[in-house]
């Protein structure tokens, strides 16, 4: 460059950072009419040429000189050694001259301060799902069945600019990735990655998938701590049953349900499974969640129901084909589901009794294990006169065998008193079985029109129930289930994480 001359550049690399006034620039790629008009302009207006090569000489003076450039490269050098000492290197070597820590807590406490001060930026946000109770026991409860389906979606179709990391927690050791679980649960090899603490930072997403109240509410804390670091906290909420039926379930289940609620309030929201659930929790929220300025997100959406999806057991007893059989011989009516005193096995069982007593030759079948409070009516399932021959109790039967009882059967019969979706009502559309459901919100959400619908909570409520649709069967006029709407797993899973990543940013 010429003092007091006009320089011509074209503004190609650090040319383009020129000042404007100091050259004449020309585009990168100029052509020849582009370059005659420089020269010519310039050779023409002396003036001009006069500004710019001045101005040119003052921009080397004042930023270009030895002395200049040489303190500017003594600063950075400067810069670099106390980055060297302020940050991970330098910490590194203080940490190596102090004493160790009495316990191991405190080193806990002091990494999980270094994560906090000096955080990781890793390729893609963490959405951090819990799965506690999965990892802890597969209860094999509908609840579980949700959350390995759910979790199976997320894992193999990764939502976009997300790493999906598993985590559990207990009700005494802090949330750390469940890495050995997550292997074994996609089935590939093992490997030596330890469930280490967790780690997190702004943009990371926490959805509580699982459920696990005494989980929840010893980490009441951790869940203030990601908040404030500006991790989206949220919740899957499957029901509210243990507070809006708390007969059901006792006092002790209702007092850890109602402080789970609480705890879920003051997190950024909640995606629950269906509109009657959501319903229920703004109801909820309106008497008991006190008023703060922090919004709080009520979401809903409805569960997958293709079993091929959900990871299915497999398996028969060898006395399969005679219960197949003597399902077939006869109009069976099928339940599906734990027996619990909500589900209405007991009134269910009066009603067919009832019906038996004055010839109806039809079957019951249900499917489903054990539950609570339920000693009596299991005993009179084991010790009933009919057992085996028009009543039968398939208790913890793999999801091959059930596909067959679906298939063998005449009609399901949902008569639970309260639900947070009400699955086994999908299932038997998908065998266009039809369908005999208790009036409540949420099976008519899930069913509409595809079912007959009943109430009363007597037996011989449903015994009239049962006759009149053996009467509107018979005369082909029985509500079909056939085109009752239903989600696959992936497209649930893509419906809960178009809601949960609301909010995020």
């Amino acid at each position: 460059m010429n003092y007091g001359l006009p320089t011509i550049v074209n503004a190609h690399g650090s040319m383009a950072d020129l000042p404007d006034d100091a050259v004449w620039k020309l585009p990168d790629e100029f052509t020849d009419t582009e370059l005659i008009f420089a020269l010519e302009t310039l050779n023409a207006d002396t003036e001009r040429c006069g500004q710019i090569g001045n101005r040119a000489r003052e921009i080397v003076l004042a930023e270009h000189q030895p002395s200049f450039c040489a303190a500017r490269y003594a600063q950075a050098i400067e810069s670099f050694y106390q980055q060297a000492e302020t940050g991970i290197t330098g910490l590194s070597r203080m940490l190596g001259n102090i004493p160790l820590p009495a316990a191991d807590g405190e080193w806990r406490r002091l990494a999980q301060s270094i994560a906090r001060s000096i955080p990781v930026q890793p390729a893609a946000r963490q959405l951090l799902v819990d799965i506690s109770e999965l990892v802890q026991r597969d209860a094999k409860s509908g609840i579980q069945r949700v959350v390995r389906s759910i979790l199976q979606e997320l894992l193999i179709n990764q939502p976009p600019g997300f790493r999906v990391e598993p985590v559990y927690a207990t009700t005494d050791r802090g949330y750390r990735y469940a890495r050995q679980f997550t292997f074994r649960f996609l089935d590939c090899p093992a490997q030596s990655l330890k469930d280490d603490p967790v780690d997190f930072q702004a943009g990371d997403i926490f959805l509580g998938l699982d459920l696990n109240g005494y989980v929840v509410n010893a980490q009441r804390q951790f869940y203030r701590q990601m908040r404030n670091a500006g991790v989206q906290v949220k919740f899957v909420v499957y029901d509210l049953l243990p507070i809006t039926l708390p007969w059901a379930f006792g006092e002790a289940a209702t007092a850890v349900h109602t402080q789970w609620m609480h705890v879920l309030t003051e997190n950024d929201g909640v995606v629950c499974i269906s509109k009657a659930v959501a319903d229920e929790v703004k109801v909820w929220l309106d008497e008991n969640r006190p008023p703060c300025s922090r919004d709080f997100d009520i979401r809903w959406f409805h569960l997958g129901a293709d079993i091929e999806s959900s990871l299915p057991s497999t398996g028969k007893p060898e006395a399969a084909p005679t219960t197949l059989a003597e399902l077939a011989k006869r109009p069976t009516f099928l339940m599906v589901g734990t027996i619990e005193p909500r589900k209405g096995h007991l009134q269910t069982l009066a009603a067919f009794e009832k019906l038996w007593s004055e010839s109806t030759d039809i079957n019951l079948a249900i499917v489903g294990k054990q539950g609570w409070w339920v000693d009596k009516l299991i005993g009179r399932l084991s010790d009933h006169p009919e057992r085996g021959k028009r009543l039968f109790w398939l208790e913890g039967i793999s999801d091959e065998y059930l596909e067959e009882i679906y298939a063998a059967s005449t009609c399901l019969i949902a008569a639970s008193e309260g639900e947070g979706f009400g699955l086994p009502i999908i299932e038997a559309a998908q065998h266009q079985l039809p369908i005999m459901a208790r009036d409540i919100p949420v099976f008519r959400e899930v069913a509409g029109g595809h079912a007959f619908y009943f109430r009363g909570l007597q037996a011989a409520d449903m015994a009239e129930a049962i006759g009149a649709w053996l009467a509107l069967n018979g005369a082909g006029q029985a509500p079909q289930s056939a085109g009752l709407p239903w989600l696959t797993w992936r497209e649930s899973a893509q419906q809960l994480m178009e809601y949960v990543s609301l909010g995020a940013s």
